[in-house]
């Protein structure tokens, strides 16, 4: 099970629920003073995307998190952000900062983050500033400078003009202490032409994490988890972005390169950036790799939930489609802060071709959502498309080890092989038998097609495919005839590897919310 060794921090943790579940902030690794302003402040249990985002923020990673604008979403940033001024508070001298600088693309949202700042770290002695107004009047800019300076903030809000002002003008804010930028509604901010501003800040904060930490160091006093300065063992600060292949619509914003080259010093202060956004397009992730974001990882919540009737708007009769989100990486990363030794925190990419980057430890866990998932529901048959043969292999004994009849069908077998194979699967259960025995066909690189198959009861993506032609085909055996026996397909979407981005692409044909937590009422 996934949650299996995972310790008393984690609750309700079936990988058919997409991962451990944190049901309380004292799961995660916020200091003493934190948790108790976050309880007399009054916020409720942490929500899907402070659950999601929250543990890869605290231990010092970087992050694109795809969610809805609310309230809770600007908590899963504020958090971290006093977390990392209250630390860094204790080691700095008095007037030092900011420790954090969030960037926002309205006046609304800023000002929204700042309250929230101000009400929670105001009592333990965070102090914060907002920057937004008018940015032209360049004497009214460092009469506001010159002001803030005197009592300097640890964390500044503001939208990107105000901020780019504050920090490029003759006496400009300082910052070279920034340990966490943060950059909230990023498609907005893009679609209202005001990167240029950010790219000009990020000019001017520190680079970002390039060093793993040492193994043998604490990370910072009085805290639990690094931040701002951390890399997996085995990764490579040079190593070429998982980016570069595509299409760049922007310029690099990183410092000149005789400034962080192979023989300058390694920096005393890293940056770790977080990127939230309402949807991801691909100018979301060409600006990551801009502003030089390291592995970061992909947090996806949407707004749709879980539904239970049938989607018969798209043309597909009767089809229900879903995705389970499995919240670890594919580089090993776990919720709960931890990593299976040179393992990655994972990687954005719009390839398929990641799957080699997979721990063992990832791959049982993804097995353990199938089978809990077949658990889960009662049919007596299923399709499960997989990405290679190992993928097959793994998932036929996974299932017949949980009494399943798992059929393998896949390209290099003889003709007379997958007839035979899909003969086994379209057989009846004998009547002699007292319970009928799930069948599933466990299929790679082959086009099931009807009339061969049909009206399959449930169809499962276990690793997506590499286009959405191919997703038509793959779910067309659980189209049904009529509307009397509607299929349902489920789609595996992991955070690396270009999960999210394929599950986008499918988005535009077909609709596709997140899969309830009762998958049996829907089947």
């Amino acid at each position: 099970m996934l949650d299996a060794g995972l310790g008393d921090n984690w609750t309700g943790g079936s990988p058919r629920d997409g991962g451990p579940t944190i049901s309380k902030w004292e799961n995660l690794p916020i200091l003493p003073e934190l948790l108790r302003s976050i309880a007399k402040y009054g916020v409720g249990p942490p929500n899907k995307i402070q659950q999601r985002a929250l543990p890869f923020l605290l231990r010092g990673a970087d992050i694109i998190a795809q969610a809805p604008p609310t309230q809770e979403r600007i908590a899963a940033y504020v958090i971290p952000a006093i977390q990392i001024a209250l630390t860094w508070i204790a080691n700095k001298p008095v007037n030092r900062g900011p420790f954090v600088v969030i960037v926002s693309t309205t006046v609304d949202q800023a000002t929204q983050a700042q309250r929230m700042i101000r009400d929670l770290g105001g009592p333990i002695g965070v102090r914060s500033a907002l920057g937004v107004g008018s940015a032209i009047g360049t004497n009214e800019v460092a009469n506001e400078v010159r002001i803030m300076s005197q009592s300097m903030p640890h964390i500044l809000c503001g939208t990107p003009q105000k901020l780019h002002a504050m920090f490029t003008n003759a006496n400009p804010l300082p910052a070279n202490e920034v340990r966490l930028l943060v950059l909230d509604e990023v498609d907005q901010l893009i679609a209202r032409n005001l990167h240029d501003f950010v790219f000009n800040i990020v000019k001017l904060l520190p680079p970002p994490r390039s060093r793993p930490l040492p193994s043998n160091s604490s990370p910072l006093p009085g805290s639990q988890l690094p931040f701002g300065s951390y890399n997996e063992p085995g990764t490579s600060p040079s190593a070429p972005s998982p980016f570069q292949t595509q299409p760049r619509r922007f310029p690099s914003a990183s410092a000149p390169s005789s400034a962080i080259g192979p023989s300058s010093s390694p920096p005393l202060v890293e940056r770790q950036t977080a990127l939230f956004s309402n949807t991801v397009p691909q100018d979301v992730l060409n600006l990551a790799t801009a502003i030089q974001l390291r592995e970061p990882v992909r947090v996806l919540v949407r707004r749709d939930g879980n539904v239970t009737h049938a989607d018969t708007s798209n043309g597909a009769r009767g089809l229900r489609q879903f995705y389970l989100y499995l919240a670890f990486t594919a580089g090993g990363g776990r919720l709960d802060g931890t990593t299976t030794p040179g393992a990655g925190l994972g990687i954005i990419g719009s390839g398929r071709g990641q799957s080699s980057a997979e721990t063992a430890q990832a791959r049982e866990w993804k097995l353990e959502a199938l089978a809990d998932l077949f658990d889960d529901v009662e049919v007596t048959q299923a399709i499960v498309h997989v990405g290679g043969m190992t993928a097959l292999d793994s998932v036929v004994y996974k299932l017949a080890s949980r009494g399943i009849d798992a059929v393998p069908l896949h390209g290099d077998m003889a003709p007379g092989a997958k007839l035979t194979a899909l003969n086994k699967f379209r057989a009846t259960n004998s009547l002699i038998m007292r319970q009928p025995v799930t069948k599933v066909l466990v299929v790679y690189d082959v086009q099931v097609k009807s009339p061969d198959v049909f009206q399959v009861p449930l169809v499962i993506n276990y690793d997506l495919p590499k286009a959405v032609e191919e997703y038509a085909h793959r779910v067309a055996p659980a189209i049904s005839s009529n509307y009397s026996r509607a299929g349902v397909v489920v789609n595996f979407v992991t955070a690396t590897g270009g999960d999210v981005e394929m599950l986008r692409s499918i988005e535009c044909f077909y609709k596709c919310p997140e899969v309830p937590m009762s998958l049996r009422d829907v089947i």
